[in-house]
């Protein structure tokens, strides 16, 4: 059986199939890649917990989920029945009911208010500018119609700005990913930011690495950065080389080939920001797949990392699948840092630690028929916990809604998930209010 990895772009062509390889947690078989309509408003592909404990505080570092705390008991004082302590414990008893309703509100919507994220981070490039009680970018690939009437669709239901949308180039050949325009132009009007997820090699395989490191290709390059720019994207995030260690993609890496990967993935980041020079560019991986022909369950960061100099943001996809589903707190530990590669806390590691910026482009269910854990709320919930943990560095986060079959995540346009569709609702839609004056 051959299996399609999570992060393939959707609207450019059916991906390249990968093996069962070791160490590999992710890559629901799938045909994400329909060819571009030529009528924009096309539909692409057919249209256990329950959370009842939101954050009351945030999760320690290492991503344990919070916990509420207890307090002691109070230490009962001689006299208490008197004037004089009666009624200052009566009017605190008052004030505790108040103040534990409103406590008990603010939790029903999803987040206490002194965990609301607030303000908005400084990142490398031109990442900032964020809505007021949010320091995260936010947003979807919607599945379905893709276009900016859409994200705004998604936005409204979830009662927040999407502030990022997911898109891919068609790149069959040289030539569609040169001129692939459509992807960059269906969401004029949109007003938040593309997260754009560049092939650095076609389809049908023609050229190498090497021939895009030598800069036989560099035309190609100029084209998307020029596109993006014309359609005042020019501060688009550019995922180059998506998914980096996903074998499944043309350009996907393996110990062999770091090197070459490396060296194109420099070479197109240098074309590019010459032509476009507000453009952020993000390195990722997949979380929870080993590196293939690598000893070290980190050698998907530290083999294939192209430099401090060129990357502004570091990422991972992310899915609830095989061996890193999150259906409980063991195994959710487990996902963060898998035995065999490196999981999401290690790529917010790596991140600090090279002084960069974190984005989870791609992140969702997947079905149980999929081998993911199917309508799984603690997962929203605990990947919420994660943004929040990691709110400092973290710039932008996607969810990747996909009705298709291959997948089946979707939490909206149409609820597939509705434990995981309420929980998303119930985090994501109340935080950012929470701090507003």
């Amino acid at each position: 059986m051959s299996y399609q990895g999570p992060g393939q772009p959707p609207p450019a062509g059916p991906p390249s199939p990968y093996g069962d390889t070791p160490g590999w947690a992710i890559g629901p078989d799938s045909d994400r890649h329909p060819a571009p309509p030529a009528d924009p408003t096309q539909q692409y592909g057919p249209g256990a917990y329950q959370n009842t404990q939101p954050f009351a505080v945030s999760p320690d570092p290492n991503g344990q989920l919070p916990r509420e705390a207890n307090a002691p008991p109070a230490k009962r004082r001689k006299g208490w029945r008197s004037p004089a302590v009666l009624i200052p414990l009566v009017l605190v008893a008052v004030l505790a009911l108040i103040a534990a309703g409103a406590f008990v509100y603010v939790k029903l919507r999803g987040v206490v208010a002194e965990d609301a994220p607030t303000g908005a981070p400084s990142a490398t490039g031109k990442a900032a500018g964020l809505p007021a009680g949010r320091t995260w970018l936010s947003g979807a690939w919607t599945g379905g119609t893709m276009n900016a009437a859409r994200i705004d669709k998604f936005s409204a239901w979830r009662g927040q700005p999407a502030d990022v949308v997911t898109t891919y180039p068609a790149y069959e050949t040289w030539d569609e990913l040169r001129q692939s325009d459509w992807h960059i132009s269906t969401f004029d009007g949109y007003k938040g930011r593309l997260s754009y997820g560049l092939p650095m090699l076609p389809k049908n395989k023609e050229g190498g690495l090497g021939d895009v490191a030598a800069g036989k290709y560099d035309d190609v390059w100029k084209s998307v950065a020029k596109s993006l720019v014309n359609h005042h994207r020019g501060n688009s995030f550019v995922r180059i080389g998506l998914e980096a260690n996903g074998t499944w993609f043309p350009w996907g890496s393996t110990v062999e080939r770091a090197e070459r990967y490396k060296a194109a993935w420099r070479h197109v980041q240098q074309v590019m920001k010459a032509k476009a020079p507000d453009l952020v560019f993000g390195f990722d991986i997949t979380c929870g797949k080993a590196l293939e022909g690598g000893s070290n369950r980190m050698d998907s960061l530290t083999k294939l990392y192209p430099g401090d100099d060129v990357v502004d943001v570091v990422g991972c996809d992310h899915y609830d699948s095989y061996t890193v589903k999150g259906r409980n707190a063991d195994e959710w530990q487990q996902t963060l840092r898998p035995d065999k590669a490196a999981g999401l806390a290690d790529v917010a590691e790596f991140a600090r630690q090279h002084g960069k910026k974190l984005a989870v482009p791609e992140w969702g269910l997947t079905a149980a028929n999929k081998d993911g854990a199917g309508d799984n709320s603690f997962f929203i919930y605990s990947m919420y916990g994660y943004f929040l943990q990691n709110k400092d560095i973290l710039v932008y986060e996607n969810y990747f809604n996909e009705p298709d079959g291959y997948l089946g995540s979707a939490i909206w346009d149409p609820v597939q998930n509705p434990k995981a569709s309420a929980e998303y609702l119930k985090l994501w839609g109340a935080a950012p209010n929470l701090t507003q004056k």
